[in-house]
């Protein structure tokens, strides 16, 4: 007669069933869909760390120029300014314009734009109001409307 016990010698099963791998599949994907758009908008917020170090040479060196010159050169000559251009920089991720906002002898008005490069919604501003007052901004998926 032939036997159907199946019993294993050691009493338990040691695999897993496709219902738990199944499960656990279905666990990493849900993790998945809620880590990744959290990983991806720390990534942009790290690399808006070029903006903001772009920006702050750029305005150093309007504030340089002003000194020197009681004035702001023409809106985006860059070649005017004692700094290398980083809209020249290989592979770089934003385009930076600054722009002259009625700057006269004794009071600097101006602004310093970093737009992301294939994605016009994220930025990073820099609004100079007068000698000592200025303000950062950045668009609201980096953390905005300011920090």
């Amino acid at each position: 007669m032939i036997s159907n016990n199946h019993e294993f010698k050691g009493g338990y099963s040691s695999g897993f069933t496709l219902l738990e791998l199944l499960i656990v599949v279905i666990i990493i994907g849900i993790l998945s869909t809620i880590a990744l758009p959290q990983y991806t908008q720390t990534i942009e917020k790290a690399r808006s760390g070029e903006a903001i170090i772009n920006i702050g040479a750029i305005r150093v060196a309007l504030d340089r120029y002003w000194y020197q010159n009681g004035a702001l050169p023409a809106n985006d000559n860059f070649t005017a300014l004692d700094v290398d251009n980083p809209n020249n920089i290989t592979n770089k991720l934003y385009l930076y314009s600054f722009k002259d906002n009625g700057t006269t002898s004794t009071k600097r008005k101006y602004n310093v734009n970093a737009i992301r490069l294939g994605n016009p919604d994220t930025w990073v501003k820099w609004n100079q109001t007068d000698n000592v007052t200025g303000k950062i901004t950045r668009s609201e998926n980096l953390g905005g409307p300011t920090s």
